[in-house]
């Protein structure tokens, strides 16, 4: 159990008969106390003053002696608890430990990225490759099992598409890599616009992918290499890797037999244009799981994904991370496993985050509008490098303006709540001025500077002015705010933290000679200060998919 931990349950043990069922708190202004406990509903259900009901609890509680916490004092209806030295001792030595969360024997699968084949990897696809790559990490940090997937969309109409495209556009140049792909997708568009005719063309497509055709199979496997390729150089930037990767062309077969399975349960019916229809009027409206030529949907394939995956991995948790214009169809096909009184229906989850649109408006592939991720990650890293100022070999140079970029790029992203929509600038989004994953960067590289000069021991006595207070306050919540990141699947609030662990150390490194305090005692309490401040943001920079350099 975490210090933090410790001195809520001591406070919580304390107020016993004085508080009923108290919420403790942290307060923003440290300087009130650290902890507070407010006594309005208690005051309410006692008819009594909460200001004065504060004030009694307070004094018969500063009758007694306690560990984790000294004094209390009352203001406005709420309890102040100041820590004692013992929490701060402990608290900053704990994390010199690299603790790990027993493990708890539940498993969760993480789908995320699921970017389609013959469609560009744009900056929108960004948002839920590092969101799921992050979820991962803080589960995995507090004892799950994880299953990092991918979800290929592989076969559908966009792909169908695209091979009319190199049926028709004789005059276009041969296709090299995904930007020629989106060069095809766009002009075929054009000429589907012109003449409706191609649109019947590439219905067909698709029954033959879906029968197998071979001759359509083996320009489906152009496309699918040239996707691909660009794909893995994205994941290559980011540092992102899954343990499992599937296509939507996996579970054509299987996602048929799902469709049988809801006609015979009676939770389907075939309409009179010939398209099968699942049934959810009142709560949601109804979806179409097959078409009438016979050819399966995204739904249909997404029915038979999430049997695949709860017959392989048995899974506790699962969660599919995907932009919030599809939480309506997530939410009828979860509405729709639970008709199918599917055993994993209640574990089976989505959450939409915001879109990532260009200044103009959304992007569409159909219209050219897109910005290439590998663009924006490779303008970045340029960007950081006209920044660095010291004199580095080619090759360091490299690697920290790697570190830098995509980790400021990424950082950016994953500061602004998920539910929230990002109009995209790439100059924003790279600025290193300010509240950015670079000032925390920097911070960390700052720190481990100090400490590579010195052989004195890191050892923290008491702590005696308001800036080594102030930063020992932050550090001590650390694990606290992983739990609850992890608990919500929430980036936003870990990256507020290091924001905020930084700003305190440096205050306190402009105010607290670390190498040249007044004496060995303060020198060992500020060398361990600073020591507690790198594990922090090591650990927190790391759970985010962020690489610290050496040097800045």
């Amino acid at each position: 159990m975490t210090t933090l931990k410790k001195t809520i349950q001591e406070i919580t043990t304390s107020l016993k008969g004085l508080v009923e069922d108290p919420q403790v708190i942290i307060n923003k202004d440290y300087a009130l106390g650290l902890f507070a406990v407010p006594v309005f509903q208690q005051a309410k259900n006692s008819k009594t003053n909460p200001m004065e009901l504060a004030k009694k609890v307070s004094e018969a509680l500063n009758k007694k002696k306690h560990v984790f916490f000294e004094k209390t004092t009352p203001l406005s209806g709420y309890i102040n608890f100041h820590v004692s030295q013992h929490y701060y001792q402990e608290a900053v030595t704990e994390l010199f430990e690299e603790k790990k969360h027993k493990k708890n024997n539940k498993t969760a699968v993480i789908e995320f990225s699921q970017p389609n084949v013959g469609k560009p990897f744009h900056v929108g696809h960004i948002r839920s490759t590092i969101l799921g790559d992050v979820v991962s990490n803080l589960l995995e940090e507090i004892g799950w099992k994880v299953v990092r997937m991918n979800y290929y969309g592989d076969s559908g109409s966009q792909v169908a598409k695209l091979i009319l495209a190199m049926q028709e556009l004789k005059d276009l140049p041969k296709i090299k890599n995904e930007k020629d792909l989106l060069a095809y997708y766009i002009e075929i568009h054009k000429k589907i616009e012109e003449d409706p005719s191609l649109a019947e063309k590439s219905r067909s497509i698709l029954e033959k992918i879906e029968s197998g055709d071979s001759k359509v199979l083996k320009e489906l496997k152009l496309v699918r290499e040239k996707s691909y390729e660009a794909f893995n150089r994205n994941y290559a930037l980011l540092g992102i890797k899954f343990d499992e990767e599937l296509g939507e062309s996996d579970f054509i077969e299987k996602s048929k037999t799902i469709v049988k399975e809801c006609l015979d349960k009676k939770i389907a019916k075939i309409e009179p244009g010939g398209e099968t229809l699942a049934v959810l009027e009142p709560e949601l409206p109804n979806l179409v799981i097959l078409r009438s030529n016979g050819t399966t949907l995204y739904s249909t394939r997404d029915l038979a994904l999430a049997e695949y995956k709860y017959k392989k991995y048995a899974f506790d948790y699962s969660l599919i991370l995907t932009s919030s214009e599809q939480n309506l169809y997530f939410k009828q096909v979860i509405l729709l496993l639970n008709k199918l009184k599917k055993p994993f229906a209640e574990k089976y989850n989505h959450s939409g985050f915001g879109l990532i649109t260009l200044e103009e408006g959304k992007m569409s592939s159909r219209e050219g509008r897109v910005v290439f991720l590998e663009d924006v990650l490779n303008q970045a890293v340029d960007l950081a490098r006209q920044q660095i100022k010291e004199a580095y070999t080619e090759k360091e140079l490299m690697k920290i303006s790697h570190h830098v970029g995509i980790g400021s790029v990424k950082f950016a992203i994953l500061r602004i709540n998920a539910e929230k929509n990002i109009a995209f600038s790439l100059k924003k989004i790279v600025s290193f001025e300010g509240d950015t994953g670079a000032y925390i960067q920097y911070t960390c590289v700052r720190a481990k500077n100090i400490l590579r000069k010195t052989k004195e021991e890191a050892v923290i006595h008491e702590l005696n002015n308001s800036e080594s207070i102030k930063l020992a306050c932050t550090l001590s919540q650390f694990h606290s705010i992983i739990e609850q990141c992890a608990e919500n699947k929430q980036t936003q609030p870990l990256c507020d933290y290091l924001l905020k662990l930084s700003a305190d150390y440096s205050e306190f490194y402009s105010k607290q000679p670390v190498l040249k305090a007044e004496s060995k005692q303060l020198m060992q309490t500020n060398l361990a200060l600073t020591k507690a401040t790198i594990q922090v943001i090591e650990k927190g920079l790391k759970l985010l998919g962020i690489n610290i350099p050496e040097r800045m």
